[in-house]
Parts: C-alpha cells; sequence; structure tokens
C-alpha cells in the first residue's frame, strides 16, 4: 500500500530528515483510562477500539476514537479448566499477554496462563462473535490449549502473537527469556494448533513479546529485549528482523539472526516514556499504526499505559516509530510541489505559495479531544473550515464539527490531513503552469494528498 513512485523517492528521503529534525517532539498523548499492561494488538468492531491486556480474566479496554479509552470489563472470571489444568500453581484468574484476530466472523483471543518464576504455562483460545458486551450475541467459547511448556524445557510458553499470512495461513509465536521463541502453525478454522506434534521452528533466543506482521514480501518479527515490571527502571525495548518465510530465519538490518540475539532496535525509552513494548499493527483506511505499553511514565506513578502511534516505513522496508502531532506552530507542505499553505490577503480562504517564513504561511495545531485537531493561521486568527460541496475556507473557530481535523501520519512519513464530517482530504491541485489551489477530495493516496508539517 505504499506509494513508490521514483519521482518522490528524493523527498520521501527528505521528508524523514525533517521529520526527525523538526516533529521529533512530545506525541499527541491517549487519554481516560490507559493503564494496561501487554496490550494485544487494537482490534476495531463496529464504531469501537478494543484492546485487550494482562490481568485477571482477561480485562479489555474500549474507545470510540483511539484515543480516549475506558475499561470495557473482562472476558471471564475463571480461567477454563481445559487451560488451568496445564498450570496447577496459577491462581486460576491471572492471565498474561493476550493477543487478537478476527476470523471466520469471530474474535480469536490467545492468551497466557503461568506463575511468577515458573516455567510450566499455557495458550489458551477463547472467541466470540462480538466485542459489544451490550449484544445478545456475547458470549466467550472456550477452544481449549493451544501451546504449553514443562519443567526442563528450553521454553516458557507465554505471550502468543498470532498472525495470518497472506496464503492464509495461521501462525502463532510464543516464548519468553527463559529459552527460545518458537513459531507453530494453527488451523485457519480452529484456531488450535494443526496437530499435537506438527513441526516448531524457532525463530528468536531469549527475548519476549513476539509478534509477526507482514508488509511487502517480507514478514516481520518484532520482540522486546530487556527487563520488564520493575516500573522506572523497566529496561524494555523493541526490536526487529525480518524473514522472506514466516518460519525464518529472521534477520536484523546488519544480517545478525534474532536466535543469535540479534535484533534492530524499533523502539526505546524517550523522554518520559519508559519501557516500550508489546508490538501490534492495525491497518485502518490507509493509515498503518502501532500500539504498544509503557512500562511506566513518569509522572503517572510508574503504571504501564497504552500508546498508539504511526507506523512508517523507509524506502528500503524497515520500519519506524512514527508519532502523533503535538501541539505548536508549523508550516505544512505540500509533498507534490513544495509549496506552502497559506491564507490569502482577505484571510478568508487559503492558498498555495512559495515559502518566504512569513506570518500567513504559518499555522496553530493544537489538539481539539478525540484525537482532532484546531488548525488556526496565525496571521488571520480564523480556523480552517470544511464547507458545503468540498469547499474550504477560513473563519472565526468556535468548535464545530466542520472546523475540526483528523490529521494522521502516513507511512512515508507525511500527513493526511481531512475532515472527520465528510472524510474528504485536502490536496493540492494544479490549475495552470503557474497557479495551484487547494481542494478537498476522497483519499487516494495520491502525493498530492500528502502534506509534510514542519516547524517553520
Amino acid at each position: 500500500m505504499t506509494w513508490r513512485a521514483s519521482a518522490i523517492k528524493p523527498m520521501r528521503n527528505l521528508l524523514f530528515i525533517l521529520f526527525w529534525l523538526a516533529v521529533c517532539i512530545p506525541s499527541l498523548a491517549l487519554e481516560g483510562t490507559i493503564n494496561i499492561h501487554d496490550p494485544s494488538t487494537v482490534v476495531k468492531y463496529d464504531e469501537n477500539y478494543y484492546v485487550f491486556g494482562t490481568g485477571p480474566g482477561i480485562p479489555f479496554l474500549v474507545s470510540s476514537n483511539g484515543f480516549d479509552w475506558q475499561r470495557g470489563g473482562r472476558v471471564f472470571s475463571h480461567i477454563p479448566d481445559s487451560v488451568k489444568g496445564y498450570v496447577p500453581k496459577n491462581n486460576g484468574t491471572n492471565v498474561w499477554a493476550p493477543d487478537v484476530i478476527y476470523l471466520n466472523g469471530r474474535y480469536y483471543v490467545y492468551y497466557a496462563v503461568s506463575f511468577w518464576g515458573s516455567f510450566v504455562s499455557a495458550v489458551g483460545l477463547v472467541t466470540n462473535a462480538t466485542l459489544d458486551t451490550n449484544r445478545a450475541d456475547y458470549k466467550w467459547t472456550d477452544c481449549g490449549m493451544v501451546v504449553q511448556s514443562s519443567q526442563g524445557q528450553d521454553l516458557n510458553a507465554i505471550d502468543p502473537g498470532v498472525c495470518q499470512a497472506p496464503d492464509g495461513t495461521l501462525w502463532l509465536c510464543y516464548g519468553s527469556y527463559h529459552g527460545n521463541i518458537e513459531l507453530v502453525q494453527l488451523d485457519p478454522v480452529t484456531g488450535l494448533r494443526i496437530a499435537t506434534n506438527s513441526p516448531v521452528s524457532i525463530i528468536a533466543n531469549q527475548s519476549e513479546a513476539s509478534d509477526i506482521i507482514f508488509h511487502n514480501g517480507y514478514y516481520y518479527l518484532f520482540v522486546n529485549h530487556g527487563s520488564c515490571c520493575v516500573s522506572n527502571n523497566s529496561t524494555y525495548n523493541i526490536r526487529v528482523g525480518r524473514s522472506k518465510r514466516i518460519i525464518g530465519p529472521y534477520l536484523d538490518r546488519f544480517g545478525d539472526d534474532l536466535v543469535g540475539g540479534g535484533g534492530t532496535l524499533f523502539l526505546a525509552a524517550q523522554g518520559k516514556d519508559i519501557g516500550p513494548g508489546h508490538f501490534g499493527r492495525i491497518i485502518e483506511d490507509g493509515v498503518e499504526r502501532f500500539s504498544c505499553h509503557y512500562e511506566a511514565e513518569i509522572g503517572r506513578k510508574g503504571r504501564s499505559i497504552l500508546d498508539l502511534r504511526p507506523l512508517l516505513w523507509t524506502t528500503d522496508d524497515w520500519p519506524l516509530p512514527g508519532d502523533n502531532l503535538a501541539a505548536g506552530s508549523y508550516q505544512i507542505m505540500s509533498l507534490r510541489s513544495g509549496t506552502i499553505l497559506q491564507s490569502t490577503t482577505n484571510g478568508a480562504l487559503v492558498q498555495m505559495g512559495r515559502y518566504l517564513i512569513h506570518q500567513d504561511q504559518q499555522w496553530s495545531i493544537t489538539p481539539a479531544g478525540g484525537g482532532c485537531y484546531k488548525i488556526t493561521n496565525l496571521n488571520t486568527a480564523n480556523a480552517l473550515t470544511a464547507g458545503p460541496e468540498a469547499t474550504l475556507r477560513l473563519t472565526p473557530f468556535t468548535g464545530a464539527a466542520n472546523q475540526l481535523w483528523k490529521i494522521d501520519q502516513l507511512v512515508d512519513g507525511s500527513y493526511r490531513i481531512a475532515s472527520p464530517v465528510d472524510k474528504l482530504a485536502l490536496a493540492m491541485r494544479l490549475k495552470a503552469p503557474s497557479h495551484s489551489a487547494v481542494v478537498r477530495e476522497s483519499f487516494s493516496d495520491d502525493p498530492a494528498q500528502h502534506w509534510v508539517i514542519m516547524s517553520p
């Protein structure tokens, strides 16, 4: 889904320089009840987002917009006997590090059952046709044990990560610092291991929280290195390697195998966010994002929290973490033309112009709740406003819905700016050889719809 016309590659390289130099500032934080440990991949059901985490009965959070979160409940009150029996030391309620995938019209939730300090562990599976607790058909079905580890094995069967390959096959990776990260194939209908003695691939070692995604011909294995569960002293960091085959070998950017301890750094502690871990990817409406938790955010009493950020890709197909845009004054440049968004002389319209560092070319971008922003011209103090029939104007800010904007970072590091009212995106269109205009249109990933947002 990445746009790859050769003419844009020099601008893409420039874009990453601009991104790191001008936009590496604290990102827009999620709001509400975001305390969660070992989050699953974020999934969407109807208009709500869901994420599952470690705790009694598999607790989960719910959000209507991906930014404001609240507690949603728990999957069950007690671990099913079909799984609990494999881990007699477990207290019967605590589960670790679930993951979720949508298959066959149902949500499959994989979860780990273990006991601190023990390597006798198991991964279980429950399914549900809906995630809406108010629906009459909301019911979790126990499917039993998927994989397990016994005393003496070079394995701790925890931290499941589920992946469906492009060919439809289904796979589960799992494991921890005690031994290997292993991969087994699952039945794409039942969600269980295809056979009790089916082949096992060792894909990494001395790591945990593994997850596999597919992008542009490669499988990418994300794992955690470092220590968890010690609050501000956690050293968790996310590493990645890739392979043409899902069973590996997974090599990092320098050719080191993850089985031998390799792994290119994807995300480490930055600022007040300590110990990122448990990567998951969500693709929605032309935008890729990744979820993780931070073992602690300084200022939040050392509790682990959820984060959801853009996922970027380099020109040679290695992942990079993006940032949700923070409040500040910016210039908004067309990736297609290199011209700058500015107000007109009368302050009521917008147009494109050459870069001159004038105030009419500078914009205050401020979070307005729910993951939306208001965009105000510094020269006129008027707000960017979506009008009827795809028009665009500058008007005094009232907080109306058509004055709010979704600003999503795309996989090349540029941004899409779209109205949440009609989902039409800003685009620069040439009207004549010497004249260009700003229009609103359906997003098609055209470079004319990509914008560079940078500090003046």
